[in-house]
C-alpha cells in the first residue's frame, strides 16, 4: 500500500494587504524598532524580526520581503510627518 505525504506549497508566500500591514505594525512595536538595534540597518532588523517570529520563508522571498520593508518604511515616514 503506497502512502502519500502532503507537502508544503513551494510557491511564493501569499499575503494579503492586511497581512503586510499587520507585520509592519508588529515590527514597529517590537524590540527591533527600539534603540537597542539602532546600529543595525533597517533591513537587518526586519530580517531578524521575521526570523524570530518563525517567518523565514518571508525573508527568503525577495518580492514579499520587499513589500513588507516598503510598508515599514512608509509607516516610519508617516510617523515622522506627524511628529513635525
Amino acid at each position: 500500500m503506497a502512502t502519500e505525504t502532503a507537502s508544503l506549497p513551494s510557491g511564493p508566500p501569499i499575503l494579503t494587504d492586511g497581512d503586510v500591514d499587520a507585520l509592519a505594525w508588529q515590527f514597529l512595536h517590537s524590540s527591533y524598532a527600539c534603540d537597542d538595534y539602532a546600529d543595525w540597518p533597517l533591513d537587518r532588523r526586519l530580517d531578524g524580526f521575521l526570523r524570530r517570529e518563525g517567518l523565514v520563508r518571508l525573508v527568503e522571498d525577495g518580492d514579499t520581503y520587499g513589500l513588507i520593508l516598503d510598508r515599514v518604511m512608509a509607516y516610519i515616514a508617516a510617523r515622522a510627518r506627524l511628529s513635525d
